[in-house]
């Protein structure tokens, strides 16, 4: 609850203010402690111990005494996307290795944690990456070019029926998944950390669409390896009018996706506006080649048609980052 207290004033001329006594207890405030106050944009000011931040966030302890290798790495990227920095692994005895195999797999997989402390028992990570030296919006455009090139190349490899193309496309999704989950991450320190977003000089609602937008160019990487995959099981080389006519609706998924990523970025409300306007051309597409797709080989109906919904939904995420932007603009 909002406490109102009076200012006095002390020596002659210092004004002071008295903290309020729970708030001390509960951020463990002592004498001599330094505090940080910080002017915020609206004229108000921000009051948090020096090192708040390191004692709230920082640390996270997980036992993983008998834990599984897929429940491990998951708990780790959670952990990871939460926005803390430091994670601390215990177990009652001698870690096994198949564990500790799987800490190393992780400090691979993401952006920043290295190991800093080890032992028989204990594993300690650190996240060595300052906040701001990250940018979510570079790291977004970033995102943004490797989805792209994902889903031009897996419809190229569609094209030529390039295997080793398709294969190469799918080991991609690494690089967005890292992306993802910083960018990800960022929000969450934004958002239990005001000082940071004075340090960056970013609103709490910018790093939210940025993640958000994220969480849909993730989407359409997945779909982009979906196609990879899907080539890689069609059968006897398919060719014919039909392979021509899913490029063209490809073609119209990528349109979407560059209107929509470039007027996110650029803030334009009418091209946000238009590119979702272009999902219904784009649906209609989708729905008259899976009817023209029953009159081909049955080997080949099955990735044919995981190919087609796969562009489809690839403008239909590009369109939620639209509606994403417009959300933000109108907020603001």
């Amino acid at each position: 609850m909002p406490e109102t207290r009076k200012v006095q004033i002390t020596g002659g001329s210092t004004l002071i203010v008295s903290l309020p006594k729970d708030w001390v207890k509960q951020k463990q405030i002592e004498p001599g402690d330094s505090l940080v106050l910080t002017p915020r944009k609206d004229g108000s000011i921000v009051v948090s111990p020096e090192r708040e931040y390191e004692k709230k966030a920082n640390v996270k302890e997980i036992d993983i005494t008998n834990k599984d290798q897929e429940s491990l790495i998951r708990e780790l990227i959670g952990t990871y996307m939460a926005g803390h920095s430091k994670i601390e692994l215990t177990a009652k005895s001698n870690i096994e290795p198949d564990l500790r195999s799987t800490i190393m797999e992780f400090t691979r997989m993401v952006i920043g944690p290295e190991v800093i402390e080890e032992s028989d028992r204990r594993v300690i990570l650190k996240d060595l990456i300052d906040p701001s030296e990250f940018s979510q919006k570079k790291g977004l455009k970033r995102m943004y070019l490797i989805v792209k090139n994902m889903h031009e190349d897996a419809i190229k490899a569609f094209k030529k029926n390039d295997r080793d193309m398709a294969h190469e496309i799918i080991q991609r999704d690494k690089d967005v998944d890292r992306l993802f989950w910083m960018i990800t991450k960022h929000y969450n320190m934004v958002l239990s950390n005001p000082r940071l977003i004075e340090t960056l000089d970013i609103t709490l609602e910018r790093s939210l669409s940025y993640m958000l937008v994220s969480r849909a160019m993730e989407r359409i990487g997945d779909h982009g390896v979906r196609i990879a995959e899907n080539v890689l099981n069609l059968k006897n080389g398919f060719n014919g009018p039909l392979k021509e006519e899913i490029m063209e609706e490809s073609e119209l998924a990528m349109e979407i996706l560059e209107k929509s990523a470039e007027a996110f970025f650029s803030e334009d409300l009418d091209d946000l506006n238009q590119s979702i306007e272009m999902r219904g051309e784009l649906l209609k597409k989708n729905d008259e080649l899976m009817n023209q797709i029953k009159e081909e080989k049955k080997e080949n109906v099955t990735p044919l048609s995981y190919i087609i919904e796969s562009i489809s939904r690839t403008g239909s995420y590009a369109t939620d980052i639209s509606e994403i932007g417009i959300n933000y603009m109108m907020s603001k």
